[in-house]
């Protein structure tokens, strides 16, 4: 009875969802919605983070993840500095838009490798820095030589040799964005869980049963609504024990 009474409140508590806001991710797993701010500093980008006249500061070093107008932002050493990089494409070679020196917009290019090798893209003599830069891919090296892939085809170079190096080594491929959101989504299911566990109160089945449900979605790429998260916070409205790690989770899925 208690659970068809739930489910009905999720339904309807489903229809009164607020829209989704700029958020970071620090490397603690807590989720920070409100307004974002990227800051340029001489060695190291910081992000700032303003909600309810409260503003809290971040060293790119302590981010996992900044999501600024729907764009991915990732810490990324260049010229012995931690930059705040976008995420263009991710993968063993990732391509990331920086700031160039004195502008706001993003619109200098720079390449990264997983085994940490990286270099800006060029400008002038593409042809042969490209080349010689993903030579361990000779047949891909070869065509970025002839001209056949120039720079207008950087993402399909980007494919090509992730999708070269794929086949090639046993080496993982590096995690996407999405991958690493996941990762950080059923860790703070599992912190949750785990102190749930330690408790008894007439809910406590229920929100378990609800986390199992949030869990299965996140580990088959599904969307998580609105009434499960408002069920699973109406669960534990008097567990004052779990509180910290039920803000920390449903930052991470409200919308």
């Amino acid at each position: 009875m208690r659970k068809s009474v739930l489910i009905s409140i999720f339904f309807l508590t489903s229809y009164f969802a607020v829209a989704q806001t700029d958020y970071v991710v620090t490397l603690k797993a807590d989720t920070l919605r409100g307004e974002v701010r990227i800051l340029s500093y001489d060695n190291i980008d910081r992000v700032q983070v303003a909600k309810d006249g409260k503003k809290e500061s971040f060293t790119a070093l302590e981010v996992l993840i900044v999501n600024l107008d729907s764009a991915f932002y990732k810490a990324v050493k260049y010229e012995n500095k931690v930059v705040l990089m976008k995420v263009i494409k991710s993968g063993y070679l990732s391509l990331y838009a920086y700031r160039l020196p004195n502008m706001s917009s993003y619109d200098g290019r720079f390449l990264l490798k997983m085994d940490g090798n990286s270099m800006e893209m060029p400008n002038l003599g593409f042809k042969k820095v490209m080349a010689n830069f993903l030579e361990d891919c000779l047949e891909l090296s070869a065509e970025i030589k002839k001209g056949t892939l120039g720079k207008s085809k950087i993402t399909q170079i980007i494919d090509d040799y992730n999708s070269c190096i794929g086949k090639r080594t046993v080496q993982p491929a590096a995690p996407t964005i999405v991958e690493e959101v996941t990762k950080v989504q059923l860790e703070a299911i599992k912190k949750l869980s785990d102190k749930i566990n330690e408790l008894s109160f007439d809910t406590k089945q229920d929100a378990l049963d609800i986390l199992r449900d949030i869990q299965n979605k996140v580990e088959k790429k599904e969307n998580v609504s609105n009434y499960q998260i408002d069920g699973l916070q109406s669960t534990l409205k008097d567990q004052p024990s779990v509180a910290v790690e039920l803000k920390n989770l449903v930052e991470l899925f409200k919308k």
